[in-house]
Order: structure tokens, then C-alpha cells, then sequence
């Protein structure tokens, strides 16, 4: 929590728009901590996904070396856009964990169409191939394993809310 120019203790801040009005936002302490609280769930929750992901579906276990590469960079940052994208839809407003959870599987849902849909578009155009059948079983791990992990990503999101919403609570 820190202090605004006002004096003002909280996590939210008072400010003026340019037209004026006035409008209660985040301060700066508590968005950064914010934003590092959901990058870090997000991108370490898909990393590790990814890596159960493809040693339940190929038997190989990833290493260090592939965690940290770009596949590790790119997979972490595209998790990391879950939980933000999920905070910035429910923010403030009071949501219940249940609306955390079904708006978080309904994101992730959208994230794994659009992975396989890169994934098939990129398979049918480089190699000339439709996948076979068996890819219905990594699609639908793939789900299962996209679902679970909204579900991470919906209690640490609401948590985070109830936090600011108890600390607005408690500095007013």
C-alpha cells in the first residue's frame, strides 16, 4: 500500500481525467505487485502445463535447456496473458469465484482454439497433411489440462480482487 500526494493510504488512488471527473485507480505499489502476481501465476502455471503436456503425450521429459529458451520464454508469456486478461474482465466489481472460474475456462477455451488452429493450419500448409486420429487425444488433454489451469488462474485472480477490494475496505 502506498501513499498518494493526498495523503491517502490504500491501494487505489483518487485522481482527475481530463475532462475532470474523478476516478479511483490502482496505485502505482499495488498495480505493479498486481501485474507480477498474475504474470508470475500465469506464466509458471502454462510452464509447467506445458511440460506435464508433453511428457503425458510423447513420454519425453522437457529439460532445463527447454524451459528456458524461446519455447519456454513464448509458452510462460502466453500463459501469462490469461490471468491479465481474466483481471482486467472482473476487476472491482465483485465477482464471485464461481464467475472467476467460468469466465477464466471460457478464456482458456479461446486460447486453446487458437493454438490449434495455428497448429493445424501450420501442419496442413508445411507438411500437406491433415492429422490423423490420435491427435483427438492430445486435443482433448489439452482441454482437460486448459481447464485446470484456468482454474489456477481464476482463484489466484479472484484472490488478488478480494485482496484490493479488503484493503479499500479497511483504508477507508
Amino acid at each position: 500500500m502506498t501513499d498518494d500526494p493526498a495523503g491517502q493510504k490504500g491501494p487505489t488512488e483518487v485522481v482527475e481525467t481530463e475532462e475532470g471527473e474523478l476516478v479511483e485507480r490502482l496505485s502505482g505499489g499495488t498495480a505493479t505487485l498486481l501485474l507480477i502476481w498474475l504474470i508470475g501465476v500465469g506464466g509458471l502455471s502454462t510452464l509447467v502445463a506445458a511440460w506435464l503436456f508433453i511428457w503425458i503425450a510423447t513420454g519425453e521429459r522437457l529439460g532445463a535447456g527447454a524451459l528456458f529458451s524461446g519455447f519456454g520464454f513464448y509458452t510462460s508469456l502466453a500463459g501469462a496473458a490469461g490471468p491479465c486478461v481474466l483481471w482486467l474482465t472482473g476487476r472491482a466489481q465483485g465477482h464471485s469465484l464461481a464467475w472467476f472460474a467460468l469466465t477464466a475456462v471460457k478464456i482458456v477455451l479461446v486460447m486453446v482454439a487458437v493454438i490449434l488452429a495455428i497448429v493445424l493450419l501450420s501442419v496442413v500448409v508445411m507438411v500437406g497433411l491433415i492429422p490423423g486420429p490420435g491427435v483427438l487425444a492430445a486435443v482433448a488433454l489439452m482441454v482437460l489440462m486448459a481447464i485446470v489451469l484456468s482454474l489456477i488462474w481464476a482463484v489466484a485472480t479472484w484472490g488478488a480482487d478480494r485482496w484490493i477490494a479488503r484493503a479499500r475496505v479497511q483504508t477507508s
